[in-house]
């Protein structure tokens, strides 16, 4: 029996609800260009604002590089963990910035690729008030991974995951008044 996956609260503008597309292992920029948006809004979903997000994810792509993203079984999976790892070691004492986002060449900054409408950021409001591990778990389900994907890279039991998702959309529909 499979159960439907409830659409991404905030998703990338250029993103669909479709499965990720095959990686070519020799393109690093199109790997780039597909993931940095969706894990930036992955952490996003954890809590981080979109700098800190976008911090997280750069921070983890580049230890992607030169040649350890060719070299995984699931380099989607390894990304958000380090960049939730990353966004987790951020200093606590987080002060938000108020320049603009420096453009980037080429258009590659991920805060440009994310669109956040007012029920959106209601969701993501709703998202920040759960218990940390209630809120992690989340994200990696909003973001696609079954349970079994999520019970590896968190070192949980699938039982645990498929616990702490229901109790956590338990929690979002009364935050939400739905």
């Amino acid at each position: 029996m499979t159960t439907e996956q409830p659409p991404s609260p905030v998703r990338p503008a250029t993103e669909q609800a479709s499965p990720p597309a095959l990686i070519r292992r020799d393109d690093f920029n199109a790997f780039y260009a597909q993931e940095m948006s969706a894990v930036t809004v992955f952490l996003m979903h954890q809590g981080a604002t979109a700098y800190e997000a976008a911090d997280a994810a750069h921070e983890a792509m580049t230890k992607l590089l030169p040649d350890l993203w060719r070299t995984l079984d699931h380099p989607r999976t390894w990304l958000r963990v380090a960049a939730q790892r990353c966004y987790w070691r951020q200093s606590s004492t987080r002060t938000v910035p108020t320049d603009p986002a420096p453009d980037r060449a080429g258009g590659t900054c991920p805060l440009t690729a994310v669109v956040v409408s007012e029920f959106q950021q209601t969701v993501l409001n709703a998202l920040r008030q759960l218990p940390p591990t209630m809120r992690t778990v989340m994200a990696w389900d909003i973001d696609g991974f079954t349970y079994t994907e999520i019970a590896e890279a968190l070192a949980m039991t699938p039982a645990a995951v498929r616990q702490n998702v229901s109790r956590a959309r338990k929690r979002l529909i009364t935050l939400l008044d739905l």
